[in-house]
């Protein structure tokens, strides 16, 4: 029988490019992820654009978050996001 998977979400940002790295990233470190639009609501203060909210397994999201902040401190996506609490 499958297992199901629950997730979390951790972190919303509004840049594409920085969705697709931060998935892949952690990808490489064998964390599931989903990357999924933002409600419209949601959106409305970005000047109409169209954010992300990343997701992660339940029991990964203190490492996802560290990843996420590594990549932030290093330069290779940008402060854009916010984490969710």
């Amino acid at each position: 029988m499958a297992r199901k998977i629950r997730f979390v979400d951790i972190y919303i940002l509004y840049d594409d490019l920085d969705a697709s790295i931060i998935e892949e990233l952690l990808e490489e470190c064998n964390i599931d992820c989903i990357v999924r639009d933002l409600d419209m609501v949601d959106t409305v203060d970005r000047a109409g654009m169209v954010g992300k909210r990343v997701a992660v397994e339940a029991g990964q999201e203190d490492n996802a978050r560290q990843i996420i902040r590594d990549a932030i401190r290093s330069g290779l996506i940008s402060n854009e996001g916010s984490f969710e609490t």
